[in-house]
């Protein structure tokens, strides 16, 4: 026998023990055994239902495949849709920035600094009187610390601030009361009134 004949007997003969403990579908001799044992083991009837039931399966998976795709187009439409509202949003609150910024009353800018007294009228947790302040009325509304507060006048003087307390609890208002603001920022009154009372 020359080299070559042992060669290829060598092959084939690896190829076939290699073969023989695999089959079609890489299942063992044993397994495919089995299988095929299971199959000659089932009626024609209860085939035809496994079958039948593949092919339901297989139509509801593509059916929720096409759901799947449709909704994964509907996101990104959506998605494309708050982009787009995202930026009309940046851009109209950069507009109303600048709007605001050119129409700023200086006048009220003059009472942001120093020393100033307004008259709070009430602090309410539920009742909002927004509406009142719509048409440039004095009444300045303020939500802080979980009431919404009512304010009404401004004076540099404490005792023409106190006049006008007392005159709106003279008509009814009880809960009117003077809050001192300084720079903008509401402080205690106790801080500010040795100042103010000689």
């Amino acid at each position: 026998m020359t080299f070559t004949k042992t060669l290829l007997i060598v092959i084939i003969a690896t190829v076939f023990f290699n073969c023989s403990s695999k089959t079609v579908g890489g299942l063992t001799k044993e397994e495919y055994k089995s299988w095929k044992q299971q199959k000659k083991e089932m009626s024609p009837e209860a085939f035809k239902a496994l079958v039948e039931e593949k092919n339901t399966l297989s139509q509801e998976n593509f059916n929720l495949l096409e759901k799947i795709s449709y909704i994964e187009q509907q996101i990104s439409r959506k998605e494309n849709e708050i982009d787009r509202l995202s930026r009309q949003v940046i851009s109209l609150s950069t507009e109303q920035n600048q709007e605001s910024n050119e129409n700023r009353n200086p006048l009220e800018d003059e009472w942001n600094k120093g020393l100033v007294f307004k008259v709070q009228l009430a602090a309410f947790d539920e009742l909002d009187l927004r509406e009142l302040t719509e048409n440039g009325s004095d009444l300045k509304i303020i939500d802080e610390d979980g009431y919404i507060k009512y304010i009404l006048g401004q004076f540099r003087d404490y005792d023409m601030a106190d006049l006008f307390k007392k005159k709106l609890r003279k008509i009814g208002v009880k809960e009117a009361w003077i809050v001192p603001y300084k720079d903008g920022n509401r402080i205690a009154l106790k801080e500010v009134l040795s100042e103010v009372i000689e």
